[in-house]
């Protein structure tokens, strides 16, 4: 029996000794925080897609409707914009390729013609012309309406609020932790920060007003931007 409750004591003595060795290992440690902060903004910028696509049996019929369309549309577009202002529209991409049909009786595709396509981007920051926008263009001859995509010109600004906001949370989190473990709070090991927009995908489109020519109302919404930090503080 002496033998058995020396051996306790033995055990007893080592595992108190391995608790105090595990508090004094803290010093020169680290603590590592992470800290998110989130913020909803109000877009600036507009970019819309939109193509003029042609079909003709000759490749000459159709590059010329296409261009004839076309003209009339960056010509419409130009005079909705403001170019003083930043606003521009530029052609994103030209294509001229053939169509084929299957030919039941011969049995292979065939040449039916050739399709002509004129892609054009315009950038605004009127963001609330962007309902009439896509109505003049359609009725300038666009046919297909590709993207809208609403931007924050300030946003490398506002990340920079948010990255601040969240390291000042992360020392605060840290703090309370180094408190809580009795330990003193050191330098900076690291830090590293991240900021970006959080997905949104499509828009919406509100509805067209009963009485009058139709119009397309486009409702941007606001942005919302996440920002992360992720700090590793010493520990003294």
């Amino acid at each position: 029996m002496k033998l058995t409750i020396a051996a306790f004591l033995t055990i007893g003595i080592l595992l108190i000794s391995g608790i105090a060795f595990a508090q004094e290992g803290l010093a020169g440690g680290a603590i590592s925080i992470s800290a998110s902060e989130q913020g909803f903004f109000e877009p600036d910028t507009a970019g819309l897609v939109l193509s003029v696509e042609t079909t003709e049996k000759s490749v000459v019929l159709a590059a010329t409707e296409n261009a004839n369309k076309a003209e009339a549309l960056v010509g419409k577009l130009e005079g909705l914009i403001n170019g003083s202002a930043g606003d521009y529209v530029k052609t994103l991409k030209y294509s001229v390729r053939p169509v084929y049909e299957w030919n039941e009786k011969q049995k292979k595709n065939t040449l039916t013609g050739y399709k002509v396509t004129n892609q054009v981007l315009v950038k605004t920051h009127q963001t609330d012309t962007v309902g009439r926008i896509i109505d003049q263009a359609l009725a300038a001859g666009a046919n297909r309406m590709e993207s809208i995509d609403f931007t924050l010109g300030k946003e490398t600004a506002y990340c920079g609020g948010l990255i601040a906001r969240a390291a000042v949370n992360a020392k605060q989190q840290a703090q309370a932790l180094a408190s809580s473990l009795g330990v003193k709070l050191g330098k900076i090991k690291s830090a590293s920060p991240t900021c970006g927009r959080v997905p949104r995908y499509g828009f919406t489109m509100m509805g067209a007003k009963a009485q009058g020519p139709a119009k397309t109302p486009i409702e941007a919404g606001q942005i919302e931007l996440k920002a992360t930090v992720n700090i590793v503080f010493r520990i003294e």
